[in-house]
């Protein structure tokens, strides 16, 4: 069959729509550039792609820009310096051109979360997070996107427009909350200065030591004994019952209509948020009467379980010595706050939380763990040596003179007396020994070997065989065991409860997805880096790229073009740092700073590769055309797609088409 036969025939059959991306049209002289000299005889044989769902990276990006300007969000971005701002919330060290420390949004040892100053992104190269300022604010904060741009803003003095009202009904509510609670506060520190509802209040405080500065600095209050004094003030304010309750501060009658105030009769604590909110409230019982202390309940704004009393006081403190402490309750932070040992923070009446770990891993490298000397206490600890121990962080135990509080001791001994018990303190896991050891001595011979294994359950998680091994010496002289007997029974140990020893962090992700297919890894990166010329861009098909994350990366780059056609590399990483597909793919690579012996010759060699495979993908497919064809008996079709797969091979082995050839086997 001649080419011009060939051609004529194609006209009809080749209108063929199949889903591999890109949204646009294709012709096969685009992918057999190298491999088929012959372009003409493939005008005509044209494939139509229909887009991916979801692939498309345009005006309508996945972060909601709300009614902002691009000018504005350009101009809050030109102002703020990432590293400024994540050094806020991260402990960070130079590492050559970048800034490296724990990443906030996972568990890990060493630190794999970078940020790059030139580049104004971060990428943690553990859990694959990454982005620009806005995205990181966003994950830390929990705000959306306009309300990141707008306090930005404000911080830098640019005006941000309003960008209306957020979407959704829960979202609403959540912005009535914030000012309801303020106007709560208010309430509660005007009943606490009130000459005859906050003397009660007044005179408690005074025989807890705690200062009237101090007071104004936690804006502490008091809630007065009536049953509904807040919800007649806030009503006058013109907050609306439902929202009142949803905030916590009521509880609806049991048999009757209506509600009443759920603090009455108690000192109040608001506790509040990074972003300087007030999320929710404590309050400590004025005289008798239960529950002690009562929290809010957990709302839109409030989370007991991921919130730290006093950690927005104390965030500078604690980035600036790289040390947390962690007492209980409020007014154990709030005396050492006023002893001059502002790197404190309390638990909200709960025991430290999976959630917790990550806040304080946002900002400090040593966590001290402050708790009573009772075995409420010693429990607490113990339960945090699962959360601690392979944090990355390092973890000590105070434990005060029986009879004393934290509160009290700060008190009567003063800070110094504190840092001498901090500098003798042993580490979290010495410490869990020490009272599974302990217990050991003083009990049967079952109960001992019932703590050999209890010992060696908290001695495997540790991540460091060289320091189980010292641990299994030390436990083992104690107990008057073989050292031996205690490694023998570790693997069992492990087995049972369906773990296995510590290995280092898996790196392989990034090889796994583009095992097989690096050209289109090392193009990408190419690109973010600014190695392709305008003729390598042009050369770029989005279709041609089999993983997802570089087709949206690709087609996201050709729309942001300049006039000599090469790619605006800050438009580009502001524009994917929140596309679900390609975001975190970006940064990565954006971070990494690979090698090529010649970059000319491998990025020739990449573009020659990506453009056979797609040919030979597009070939494969017409094969199995082919075979549907003629197995489904439809003579015409298969005569036809047999001629054209015949003369494409033909093609590709450089000799001229003499006939008809079937490819598929009668």
């Amino acid at each position: 069959m001649g080419s011009a036969l060939l051609a004529a025939s194609l006209d009809g059959l080749f209108e063929h729509r199949i889903g591999l991306g890109g949204g646009i049209a294709a012709t096969l002289t685009d992918f057999f550039p190298v491999c088929y000299p012959h372009r003409s005889i493939y005008d005509k044989l044209r494939l139509h792609f229909s887009p991916v769902p979801g692939g498309e990276i345009g005006a309508a990006t996945p972060v909601g820009r709300g009614l902002i300007s691009e000018d504005v969000i350009n101009q809050v971005r030109d102002r703020v310096d990432i590293a400024e701002v994540v050094g806020h919330h991260v402990s960070l060290t130079r590492a050559g051109q970048n800034l490296k420390g724990l990443c906030p949004f996972h568990q890990e040892k060493s630190p794999s979360f970078t940020v790059s100053p030139s580049r104004q992104i971060f990428h943690c190269f553990g859990c694959g997070a990454g982005g620009n300022v806005f995205t990181f604010l966003m994950r830390i904060t929990g705000a959306n996107f306009p309300e990141t741009v707008r306090e930005l803003g404000q911080k830098f003095g640019i005006d941000v427009p309003d960008s209306g009202p957020s979407t959704g009904p829960h979202a609403a509510q959540a912005n009535r909350l914030e000012p309801l609670n303020r106007a709560a506060t208010t309430w509660f520190q005007q009943s606490l200065r009130d000459g005859v509802a906050g003397a009660t209040a007044r005179d408690y405080l005074a025989s807890r030591g705690i200062r009237p500065e101090t007071i104004e600095h936690f804006e502490i209050g008091c809630a007065p004994a009536d049953w509904d004094g807040l919800i007649k003030a806030l009503s006058k304010q013109g907050f609306v019952q439902s929202d009142v309750a949803a905030a916590g501060l009521t509880v609806a009658r049991e048999h009757a209509s209506g509600a009443y105030d759920r603090f009455r009769a108690r000192v109040m604590f608001p506790i509040k948020d990074l972003r300087k909110r007030v999320v929710g409230f404590g309050g400590r019982i004025l005289g008798e009467g239960t529950p002690k202390y009562l929290n809010s309940p957990d709302t839109l704004l409030f989370k007991k379980g991921q919130t730290l009393y006093a950690l927005d006081l104390a965030r500078e403190a604690v980035a600036r010595l790289k040390t947390v402490i962690v007492v209980e309750g409020y007014f154990d932070a709030v005396a050492l706050h006023q002893a001059g040992l502002t790197h404190t923070v309390a638990t909200l009446g709960t025991a430290l939380t999976a959630e917790h770990i990550q806040v304080l891993r946002r900002f400090a490298s040593k966590v001290v763990l402050l708790f009573d000397p009772d075995q409420a206490g010693v429990r607490a600890a113990l339960r945090g040596l699962d959360l601690f121990v392979n944090s990355g962080l390092g973890v000590k135990v105070v434990t005060l003179p029986a009879g004393e509080d934290p509160d009290t001791y700060i008190r009567k001994e003063g800070p110094e007396a504190f840092v001498r018990l901090e500098e003798r303190a042993p580490s979290l896991l010495d410490f869990a020994l020490e009272h599974s050891v302990s217990t050991a001595e003083s009990s049967t011979i079952e109960g001992r070997i019932r703590s050999v294994d209890d010992v060696l359950r908290i001695l495997q998680k540790s991540e460091h065989p060289i320091e189980r091994e010292e641990r299994i010496r030390v436990v083992a002289e104690r107990l008057g065991v073989s050292q031996q007997r205690l490694i023998e029974r570790y693997p069992a140990l492990v087995q049972s409860e369906g773990r296995r020893p510590a290995t280092g962090q898996s790196t392989g992700s990034t090889q796994a997805t583009f095992k097989g297919v690096s050209e289109e890894r090392d193009l990408v990166y190419l690109l973010l880096h600014g190695h392709l010329t305008p003729a390598d861009v042009q050369r770029l098909r989005p279709e041609a790229f089999s993983v997802p994350a570089c087709r949206s990366l690709v087609e996201a780059a050709l729309s942001r073009l300049d006039r000599d056609g090469r790619v605006g590399l800050r438009l580009l990483l502001d524009a994917v740092a929140d596309h679900p597909d390609c975001g975190s793919l970006a940064t990565e690579l954006s971070m990494r700073e690979d090698h090529f012996d010649d970059v000319r010759a491998h990025v020739a060699g990449c573009l020659e590769t990506l453009d056979r495979k797609r040919a030979e993908a597009v070939f494969r497919d017409l094969i199995m055309q082919l075979k549907a064809a003629e197995r489904e008996g439809r003579a015409e079709d298969a005569r036809r797609l047999n001629a054209h797969v015949n003369e494409l091979r033909m093609q590709k082995a450089g000799r001229p088409s003499t006939g008809m050839l079937s490819l598929v086997k009668e």
